[in-house]
């Protein structure tokens, strides 16, 4: 056995990547490194007593010359007797589809849907990729010159994916080490042209950066895979904790929609875990697949505005996702959309339902007493129609038992209704425009002291959850 196959199988040990008798499901492109993974895989798989099988994905950003790497990685399979998966996924083309998105989040993401799709249809647990010690190096170096700390740990030798895990056997070994392997078993990859064009940010890290630290060191990248290992060590503790104090503050939650917190409990924590609270929450609304343009600056920004003396606020992240501060809620949320302004018509027994899911139910009263903000009694001197609509500059009600007006806007401050809400929030007046009530929070001095069986009119606001409680 060689010093390469030595290095990398105590890893995959030390590490517990591969149990005896696994099926793996290789990734390969035919370029030099998962060439190298697929042939080491290989040379220990009766050792191991492992079944594997290649996927390949065809990105078509280079036409028939990308084909023909398919079709070599196809034939190397049919040699070694490997069963092989290959699929041509027009890249190019679903880049016009989305304008902001760079070509290679887009590609990895197409190239990873395929390889899980492999995965489910075979029942095979494991996906090796062939990331090495100086991919390593490029992808800390590039979260931290962006400021992406949120994975600043760079690649992991292990993760969840799809059913099952991914792996990377090769991130102990340099790319020097992977080329002369090659050479030594006179292996022949396939080279594509534009892993050395500046285009690509991480070719200039490649290019500029590393030779750089190899001089000065060339085993940094035992020093970068040491560091990202315990940090992943560090940040698994540190997140355990996370969850216990996110469990505390989550108020209402709605996947990949809506997440809405309780600030005192969050403020009441330490520091890195108000930071890692809030990773999770956008991680539980981007459903694990953060933007890339996501970075440090975004949380701190949250941080700032949970933090500020101002009761209110608000910010857009990535995306078309929007924080919101209200007090001492905040709402991360994707659903909320601009509301129109809107009135209705209330005739006598009728039941309107508003744009946020409630319902204004109108009655007339019988024996039971109706006390809250939630019932309104209509006088004797109302008359038909009433009008439900949304606020409006200037509205102002005179409140029950008080002299004077209080603005609308003065009443939602008071009560710490959320900035979302207030829009899409209902007024209800009598024919003449005059407030009469606003559900939930305050009656006019409009409102009748007394009730009459049969006679009165009582009007009542059933939120949304409530009625579909009912319904059951």
């Amino acid at each position: 056995m060689n010093d390469f196959d030595a290095k990398v199988k105590k890893f995959i040990t030390k590490h517990q990547l591969i149990p005896t008798e696994s099926h793996i499901l290789i990734g390969v492109s035919g370029g030099p490194d998962s060439l190298a993974l697929l042939y080491f895989l290989k040379r220990v798989q009766e050792e191991m007593q492992l079944k594997l099988t290649v996927a390949h994905v065809d990105h078509m950003f280079r036409g028939e010359e990308s084909y023909q790497d398919m079709k070599y990685v196809e034939k190397i399979c049919h040699e070694w007797n490997i069963p092989f998966n290959g699929e041509r996924i027009n890249v190019p083309k679903e880049i016009e589809k989305r304008k902001s998105a760079s070509s290679e989040a887009v590609a990895r993401e197409l190239r990873y849907t395929y390889f899980a799709s492999i995965m489910e249809k075979y029942h095979i647990p494991i996906l090796a990729l062939a990331h090495h010690g100086d991919d390593q190096i490029e992808t800390i170096l590039m979260r931290l010159t962006r400021g992406t700390t949120l994975n600043a740990a760079g690649i992991q030798v292990k993760r969840p994916f799809a059913s099952g895990v991914v792996i990377r056997p090769f991130l102990c070994v340099t790319k020097n080490e992977i080329e002369k392997y090659l050479e030594h078993y006179q292996l022949q990859p396939v080279y594509d042209p534009t892993n050395k064009s500046d285009i690509y940010t991480r070719n200039r890290y490649r290019k500029y950066i590393l030779p750089f630290l190899k001089k000065e060191n060339p085993n940094v990248h035992i020093h970068f895979q040491r560091f990202s290992e315990q940090l992943i060590e560090d940040e698994k503790y540190l997140m355990e904790l996370a969850k216990e104090t996110y469990n505390k503050i989550v108020i209402e939650e709605k996947v990949g929609l809506t997440l809405s917190i309780q600030l005192d409990v969050l403020l009441e924590s330490p520091l890195p875990l108000q930071r890692r609270c809030i990773h999770l929450i956008l991680n539980y609304l981007y459903q694990n697949r953060l933007p890339e343009n996501l970075s440090a600056n975004h949380i701190d920004a949250i941080i700032k505005l949970i933090k500020s003396p101002n009761p209110s606020g608000e910010l857009h992240l990535p995306d078309r996702l929007k924080v919101y501060r209200s007090y001492k809620k905040c709402i991360f949320t994707f659903s909320l959309e601009e509301i129109e302004p809107y009135i209705y018509t209330w005739q006598e027994g009728e039941t309107i339902t508003l744009p946020n899911g409630s319902q204004l139910k109108m009655f007339v009263a019988d024996d039971e007493v109706r006390v809250g903000n939630e019932y309104f009694m209509l006088n004797d001197f109302t008359t038909f129609p009433l009008y439900v609509r949304s606020r409006r500059n200037g509205d102002r009600i005179r409140l029950k038992g008080m002299e004077g007006s209080k603005k609308i806007k003065s009443l939602f401050i008071d009560n710490k209704i959320p900035i979302p809400d207030r829009d899409s929030w209902p007024i209800v007046t009598d024919r003449q425009g005059e407030i009469l009530w606003v559900p939930l929070l305050k009656k006019s001095k409009y409102e009748s002291s007394q009730m009459f069986k049969g006679k009165t009119w009582i009007l009542q606001y059933i939120k949304q959850s409530d009625f579909w409680e009912g319904q059951g």
